[in-house]
């Protein structure tokens, strides 16, 4: 059952330095060459942790990070320096924890989760262990990533993760939500073999980028009369093929491919019955119909939206133009039309744009800065809001204690009254974050070109051709 921070947290036993560069600049941990083979290949590891958990340019935007006993920005170092000291260079070198909290309703501010992330970091690690919170937004939620070092900077003994350390990260992240009067709920058991980014699209009928690709891979299949037309069209597509080891000669067992823009490679048989490369050849074989069928399903029913009449220049005609391209594609799909993967993602996220669209006509807002200026307001009007409550509960407490029934009644009207105000202003606050992570994704994708792969055309023996 989904808790309002959920949390988990795994070994990290190679190439660390990529998690470390997602959490810390890739500039920041430049190789020395005065350290050995192995400090070398500890600092590679704890630079791909960091990375993981902090790089600004990808999905997950980065918005605050933190270092404990350790500078954020040297944490690689730090984290060498610990091992070197106590001669434990091996092994598991870092573990990597995260929590996250739940999505909508101005539940929580970003400078909130980083410190509640911080304060659990220190509960949790902060007496004997280095650690590097980063804070992000994907897809509309706040979450914690959290990079620890293995070992122990106070006792040089290693971090072990039990069950019991598992459960106390779970306790204590719900004793730290309640102190900052977040709502705790419980929350069904994520699948085994999916993260939680991907159980919660799932969850709300949201693509993953498994589903896209296999959208992209039966899309290629009923345009490909070979299994050379289906590889052409998928390079045509964005995609690439890993077929072959370094050498190029020998032939991998299990061929991957890569998604446009994406950094890693997928494995054909990880994406779900089906989509094994050698199931996608007999199914390119079998494949006797006309490719025509969009990828959007026309049957699947969307609401109604009307943009609005009247123009704002700036931000707000720029996210209007671009919601009206998303919705046209769903409103009214066409045969034949490949959407790229870039435009299906953001389909998936129209509400989340119209919203942010909506904020930025009713206040106005045409430019960035506007918006921080706006964003500064809000937050002077939140810190006096939370103020107020806060000498309401302690005015409550008073006159429950004296028992004056109609003060009480009153102060407890006047603290729903507050917290109504605090959620739409944290509301409005994440949506100022929002605008500020996707608006150059916006002012990118908004005239971009729709690129067409070209259609299989039958000849006159009947045999399917490529134009």
């Amino acid at each position: 059952m989904i808790k309002l921070a959920v949390t988990s947290i795994w070994a990290v036993n190679n190439r660390i330095d990529k998690v470390i560069d997602y959490v810390n600049n890739p500039e920041k941990t430049v190789e020395r060459p005065e350290l050995s083979k192995e400090a070398l290949a500890v600092r590679r590891a704890l630079g791909d942790v960091i990375d993981y958990a902090e790089n600004g340019d990808k999905t997950e935007k980065m918005m605050y990070v933190t270092g404990i006993n350790c500078d954020k920005d040297h944490a690689v170092e730090d984290f060498l320096i610990t091992k070197r000291r106590w001669h434990k260079e091996g092994g598991r070198l870092a573990y990597h924890g995260y929590q996250s909290f739940k999505e909508g309703d101005g539940e929580i501010t970003a400078e909130e989760a980083h410190r509640i992330g911080v304060l659990l970091a220190k509960e949790l690690w902060g007496d004997r262990f280095e650690v590097v919170v980063a804070t992000h937004l994907n897809t509309g939620h706040y979450h914690n990533h959290f990079v620890i070092n293995s070992v122990s900077f106070f006792d040089g003994l290693k971090y072990v993760r039990t069950n019991a350390d598992y459960k106390r990260m779970q306790k204590v992240s719900d004793k730290l939500c309640r102190m900052h009067g977040l709502h705790v709920v419980d929350a069904p058991s994520v699948a085994r073999g999916k993260t939680y980014d991907e159980w919660m699209a799932e969850r709300a009928g949201k693509p993953t980028i498994r589903s896209m690709i296999r959208e992209d891979i039966d899309y290629a299949i009923r345009m490909s009369y070979s299994e050379k037309s289906f590889v052409k069209t998928m390079k045509e597509m964005g995609y690439k093929f890993k077929f072959y080891k370094e050498d190029g000669v020998t032939e991998l067992k299990r061929f991957g491919l890569q998604p446009p823009g994406a950094k890693n490679y997928f494995r054909f048989d990880g994406l779900g019955k089906g989509y094994d490369f050698d199931t996608i050849r007999l199914r390119v074989i079998e494949n006797m119909t006309a490719p025509g069928t969009p990828l959007l399903e026309e049957k699947k029913s969307y609401k109604q939206w009307s943009p609005p009449e009247h123009d704002i220049p700036g931000l707000p005609s720029t996210y209007r133009r671009y919601c009206i391209r998303l919705y046209t594609y769903i409103s009214k799909p066409r045969k034949r039309e490949y959407i790229p993967m870039a435009l299906r993602e953001d389909i998936s996220k129209l509400d989340d744009y119209i919203e942010q669209m909506d904020f930025l006509y009713g206040s106005r807002i045409t430019n960035t800065e506007e918006l921080t200026a706006m964003k500064n307001q809000l937050q002077l009007k939140l810190n006096m809001l939370i103020a107020q409550r806060k000498r309401l509960y302690s005015h409550k407490k008073k006159v429950v204690k004296d028992n004056k029934g109609y003060e009480i009644n009153r102060d407890k009207q006047e603290i729903r009254e507050t917290s109504r105000k605090i959620r739409e202003i944290r509301k409005k606050l994440k949506l100022c974050d929002e605008i500020f992570i996707t608006s150059d994704r916006v002012l990118k994708n908004v005239d971009a070109p729709t690129v067409k792969p070209e259609d299989p055309k039958i000849n006159k023996k009947g045999k399917v051709r490529i134009r």
